[in-house]
């Protein structure tokens, strides 16, 4: 069957299933597979009965051979202030989604930036004096379109409100951002304009973005753990980055504010004990790994411990869950959603493109697999694992097929990899699949994964949440994942993988 599924006026998609489940669960876990969605799903019918109306999905019976159209909402449990005071003692059980939880009170959550600007920016609310003078200076425009001259100081109060207002939302804005912000305020204090400028906050911009990097100093200065952790040392530490190198928006977050260290540091023990339990609360697990957020991101940015001291100190990071939810709150974005999203968009422009590059001697093979098996998850994964050779970059000590019981030897020489455990090993891309592993320093840390790419979204996930950098030799498959896939920093592409881009997105291809 066919079905036009609506999940919101903006994202509406296609599907197509061979044949019904039996149950509603069934069909409700088909669809958050298929459709990359988590939490609890209403699934509504159009009622021929009713005019074609919308009526709850209770019964597979509902369902016909003509029926094409769903409407799929994700239920969110609401934030009560009862809620948020809960302590993690008394949470109970639950399967709830990640982004639902209520996880811990406000005052024992890390502090963290959303990292999108609105746009329109909302201009904050400036100090009274400075309010009172750019209302006449509106009023002096409007009646004979005079402007405002402003005093230097009154200048620079008005930049480091700015300052401030965008440092809560990102610490480096870019060009555009600085944009968004200066038109803001012309638009709301029009007396502010500059006189022979073609937009009237051509200066404006730059000065936002020059007291940007004021405010940061003052902030490395008075001692701010995460943009301290970017300055450059005096011996020529070149190789440190000033700024969080793919566009993480939590890098390195402060503290909560009501935690110390050993508070922080007994969350963790509990976190430990939890996870060694045969019935794990997850609901617990997800509000101790929430308030812990900030002594996690120190110990790995700054310790860079092994992988292995990770995963004893960290059992509950090297779960799927717990990548998915410290991926979010690292990016602000979702893992899986970003990642599937972007890359089904991107499927058919690439296998265009790869028929197309006759010069690269691999692409053939991975592109027959498509004769025997053209589902949607094939095509994914031909375009993932093609993507290096397209490239011209190396795989073979990223991406490893082999027989099972052979797995202990290939992920040896693995920085970061991901591992095949199939019979059938000399396909380039197998058809039936025992086992997908992630490897990182020689180590298995995830298995059993349900297929090449979900084993590509989480380890993308896996690099941001260990601050691992990309391999060398796969710099640009990488990239193209992060910035044209993901969408993630994709303003900043190195000329090549906007090369790329522009190929997938012409229409001459």
């Amino acid at each position: 069957m066919r079905f036009r599924v609506i999940l919101a006026p903006d994202d509406i998609r296609r599907l197509s299933i061979e044949s019904l489940p039996e149950t509603l669960d069934s069909f409700i876990n088909l669809l958050k597979n298929e459709l990359h969605l988590d939490g609890t799903l209403i699934v509504q019918f159009e009622d021929r009965n009713y005019g074609n109306e919308l009526c709850n999905l209770t019964s597979m019976s509902d369902l016909t051979e003509e029926m094409t159209t769903l409407r799929v909402f994700q239920k969110h449990v609401p934030e009560s202030s009862n809620d948020l005071e809960t302590s993690i003692d008394e949470l109970s059980d639950s399967t709830l989604d990640t982004a639902s939880l209520p996880s811990t009170s406000s005052r024992d959550s890390t502090p963290k930036r959303s990292g999108y600007l609105p746009d329109p920016f909302v201009i904050p609310k400036f100090p009274t004096d400075i309010e009172l003078r750019l209302q006449r200076g509106n009023e002096a425009y409007y009646r004979d379109g005079s402007l405002l001259d402003v005093p230097r100081s009154i200048r620079s109060d008005i930049l480091d409100t700015l300052a401030e207002a965008l440092f809560q939302i990102k610490t480096h804005p870019t060009n555009g951002e600085c944009s968004i912000v200066a038109k803001a305020l012309v638009d709301k204090f029009s007396c502010l304009k500059e006189a022979g400028s073609r937009d009237g906050w051509y200066a404006w911009k730059y000065s936002i973005h020059y007291k940007m990097g004021n405010f940061r100093q003052q902030l490395r200065i008075a001692g701010s753990v995460e943009l301290s952790v970017h300055k450059r040392s005096a011996s020529g530490d070149s190789k440190r980055p000033k700024k969080a190198w793919r566009s993480e928006v939590n890098f390195l977050p402060e503290h909560p504010p009501n935690k110390t260290m050993e508070m922080l540091e007994q969350d963790r023990s509990n976190l430990q004990s939890e996870m060694t339990k045969k019935n794990v609360d997850w609901k617990k697990v997800d509000a101790l790994m929430d308030s812990t957020f900030s002594l996690r991101r120190k110990e790995i940015i700054k310790e860079e411990p092994l992988v292995k001291d990770l995963q004893a100190r960290w059992s509950a990071l090297f779960t799927e869950r717990q990548i998915d939810a410290e991926f979010t709150r690292i990016v602000s974005k979702n893992l899986k959603q970003s990642f599937f999203h972007g890359l089904d968009e991107l499927v058919p422009r690439f296998l265009r493109l790869y028929r197309h590059r006759e010069t690269v001697k691999e692409l053939p093979a991975f592109l027959a697999s498509l004769d025997a098996d053209n589902s949607n998850q094939q095509k994914r994964a031909v375009v993932l694992l093609a993507l290096p050779h397209f490239l011209k970059e190396d795989p073979s000590h990223f991406f490893k097929i082999c027989k099972p019981n052979e797995d202990t030897e290939a992920i040896k020489g693995m920085d970061v990899g991901i591992l095949i455990v199939t019979e059938d090993a000399e396909r380039p891309v197998p058809k039936e699949v025992v086992d997908v592993v992630l490897a990182v320093e020689e180590s298995v840390v995830l298995r059993k994964l349900k297929d090449v790419p979900h084993a590509f979204a989480l380890l993308m996930g896996l690099l941001y949440v260990l601050n691992i950098q990309y391999p060398k030799g796969l710099r640009y498959m990488f990239e193209v994942i992060q910035k044209v896939i993901m969408k993630i920093g994709e303003n900043t592409c190195s000329s090549r993988v906007n090369g790329v881009r522009n190929k997938l997105m012409s229409t001459n291809m």
